[in-house]
């Protein structure tokens, strides 16, 4: 009880002083909020410029600039998700042993295959799965 008295007759108010290591790192601490804030203005306005591929794919003339738009569109949003910090699970095309767990299987069917196809690759961020890839039965190879 006398500490706890004596610490109260030195600072009467009951408050701590900041040490030298917290005044430092609070500047740090006040950029955070700026610094995610940038981050979200960049990913909305690399999704904005993906909505105007959108609409700028889905108006063409020929299938020449319709692909062409699309692959704009595609790298608008690979912009807007690498900003938010988004990666790419999978490589369409690719067998793989089907897990309930990390694919979403399109078709159904009586029974779970052995093995699937990659139809669409999934997103993740930071180890968290947000969408998983989706995978249709693979076809067993026809021999000759």
């Amino acid at each position: 009880m006398r500490a706890a008295a004596k610490a109260k007759a030195k600072n009467p108010k009951g408050s701590r002083k900041k040490g030298a290591a917290r005044k430092r790192a609070a500047p740090a601490v006040s950029l955070a909020a700026p610094l995610a804030e940038a981050a979200w203005a960049e990913a909305d306005a690399a999704l904005a410029q993906a909505l105007v591929e959108a609409d700028e794919a889905r108006s063409a003339k020929d299938e020449g600039a319709r692909a062409a738009a699309l692959d704009m569109l595609l790298l608008s949003l690979a912009r807007a998700a690498r900003r938010r910090g988004m990666t790419r699970i999978g490589e369409i095309g690719a067998r793989e042993s089907y897990d309930a767990k990390r694919h979403n299987l399109i078709d159904s069917g009586a029974r779970a295959p052995k093995t699937v196809r990659v139809a669409a690759r999934g997103v993740s961020r930071a180890g968290q799965v947000l969408a998983k890839p989706r995978v249709v039965r693979a076809r067993k190879a026809r021999v000759a």
